[in-house]
């Protein structure tokens, strides 16, 4: 059985989760027997190889000189890539942003805006390409619907491998 670290709370199911650092949390209720949560733990071994495999590593603190360079490149490339892919798709962002988010490198919202994280900036130019195109096709789907992915296709044939790209380390 794995280690975990126990967090009791005033909640009424059993939570498992792994962190980011690849420590085992779970969450259970209050009253919860000791014994009950260790055999829900054991039996969520296979669910915890996986999750503890799949884990990054954590990327490299950037620093504010750094970050304000990605800043800076990420405004120099990304809307001209947006409008390249917004001509050929006859759609027009609302607005392009900037933003400093952690978890996503890019989204679209029903206002039509589109927001690009720096940190994209970190991979290379065809994962930072494709990350522009899928935000676009956005604009004509807002899903992720055979729809969306027959757009994206249409837009960039090669899309897929250069989403990989982005589940490599950055630089």
């Amino acid at each position: 059985m794995h280690e975990y670290q126990l967090i009791r709370s005033k909640r009424r199911t059993l939570a498992l989760e792994v962190t980011p650092e690849g420590r085992v949390i779970a969450r259970a209720p209050k009253g919860l027997p000791k014994a009950e949560i260790d055999r829900f733990v054991a039996g969520k071994a296979e669910w915890l190889r996986k999750h503890l495999a799949r884990r990054r590593p954590k990327p490299r603190e950037i620093g504010p000189l750094e970050e304000a360079a990605l800043r800076e490149k990420a405004g120099a490339i990304l809307p001209g890539l947006v409008t390249r892919y917004a001509a050929q798709l006859k759609v027009q962002p609302r607005y392009v942003t900037i933003t400093g988010a952690q978890k996503r490198f890019g989204s679209c919202n029903m206002k039509g805006g589109l927001c690009f994280s720096w940190r994209l900036m970190r991979y290379p130019l065809p994962a930072i390409e494709y990350v522009a195109a899928h935000e676009v096709a956005h604009l004509k789907q807002l899903n992720h619907s055979a729809a969306f992915y027959q757009v994206l296709l249409a837009l960039m044939p090669d899309y897929k491998v250069r989403a990989a790209l982005l589940k490599q380390p950055p630089d």
